[in-house]
């Protein structure tokens, strides 16, 4: 596949797939979500064990449709390794979860205080037009998971962890309940 973010002229090879993982691990036998993933392959002709995840920010941030951005800042990494890329459950591809509207939109950007009122009734419309969809398992620790998950599908003992925003703390988070499966850590 070719990763590319809207309006750049930056394009990145990738190979891309999806890990189907339980909406609510608790229930395996329940709704199932298709989580994005993209393999930046190494230039090296043997990669590395141990690939670089690349844990976007948000949260709310597609890993996928972030790295074109930021992909320069890893030619070097990409001599030696790989880079995994697995979106966030609901961004980007893995099973968007949205608001019709938000306290981003352009009406509320001029707007210097918002009034917690209104804050609390977008929200409810929100979560009115999320259909099927639990919001209580599109968390931190559930994104940990598929991490997990995504590390033992692809057979890799060891990765190495590059969090950017948001991501530094999934990455200490990954770190603290995965600590052998990590070799580095940078945030």
């Amino acid at each position: 596949c070719t990763l590319a973010q809207e309006a750049m002229a930056i394009t990145v090879a990738a190979r891309c797939a999806t890990l189907r993982v339980p909406e609510d691990r608790a229930q395996p036998g329940g709704r199932q979500l298709e989580i994005p993933i993209a393999w930046v392959p190494s230039s090296a002709k043997r990669a590395a064990p141990d690939p670089v995840f690349m844990l976007a920010g948000g949260p709310g941030q597609s890993a996928l449709d972030a790295f074109p951005a930021v992909a320069p800042a890893f030619r070097d990494v990409l001599r030696q390794r790989d880079v995994i890329l697995v979106d966030q459950r609901g961004t980007g591809r893995a099973s968007t979860l949205s608001c019709p509207q938000t306290l981003e939109d352009e009406h509320w950007q001029s707007t210097a205080v918002v009034d917690p009122a209104i804050a609390r009734d977008m929200t409810r419309a929100c979560l009115a037009e999320i259909k099927g969809a639990d919001p209580r398992r599109y968390t931190t620790n559930d994104y940990v998971a598929d991490l997990e998950a995504a590390r033992a599908a692809l057979g890799m003992a060891q990765i190495n962890l590059v969090g950017v925003s948001y991501g530094t703390r999934v990455a200490l988070e990954y770190l603290r309940r995965h600590p052998a499966q990590i070799r580095t850590v940078v945030l």
